[in-house]
């Protein structure tokens, strides 16, 4: 989806539900149990340590990192570039035996603590997780675009074009209707379809 408010001033936006969605599976029955075992313990907000603390009860083992690497792999989206629509905080870590690899929300918009979710992952590499800001695009003449920071355009198949673009600066609105909002392609001025 695009959103813009006039032209050059626009953003790409993916829900940040569905982006999940792509990713894990909410295991209600877990999110349920840790927030049960935070209330009877008295936490108050579920940080990193909290969360190891609950694996660490729930199944005697620290949690594992991405790739085997240190206890967990933690991410705040509100600090970085991204096109998902919403701030998301999450930790992505394999708690062993029946938990087996998980992700687990820790914050929302603006950064703030809110109630955790759990979600098994079902991404086949949970480096999948730090793919938040990726997108390409194409236009109906074949031309395909894909930002990486969710600012800035390159070309993917090797056209020729003026300057850096980026997807602020391409944004366009026909008309002041926001509803009809699109991303220019730099090279024929059609409108680029995403797909993230």
């Amino acid at each position: 989806m695009v959103t813009a408010w006039s032209n050059g001033d626009g953003w790409l936006s993916v829900d940040t539900a569905e982006w999940i969605a792509e990713r894990a599976e909410l295991c209600e029955e877990l999110t349920n149990e840790l927030r049960e075992w935070m209330d009877e313990r008295g936490h108050r907000d579920p940080t990193a340590r909290v969360l190891v603390l609950w694996v660490k009860e729930r199944t005697g083992e620290d949690p594992v990192g991405l790739y085997g690497d240190g206890l967990f792999w933690a991410h705040n989206t509100c600090n970085v570039e991204n096109i998902l629509s919403d701030d998301l905080g999450f930790l992505v870590f394999s708690a062993g035996g029946e938990l087996g690899d998980l992700m687990v929300t820790m914050s929302g918009d603006g950064g703030l603590y809110g109630q955790p979710e759990v979600y098994r992952d079902t991404t086949t590499d949970t480096a999948y997780w730090a793919d938040h800001a990726h997108a390409v695009g194409c236009c109906a003449n074949g031309h395909q675009w894909e930002t990486c920071d969710g600012y800035r355009l390159h070309c993917v198949n090797g056209g020729l074009f003026d300057g850096a673009p980026t997807i602020s600066g391409q944004a366009r609105v026909p008309f002041g209707d926001r509803e009809r909002a699109y991303i220019a392609c730099p090279q024929c001025r059609k409108s680029l379809r995403f797909t993230a």
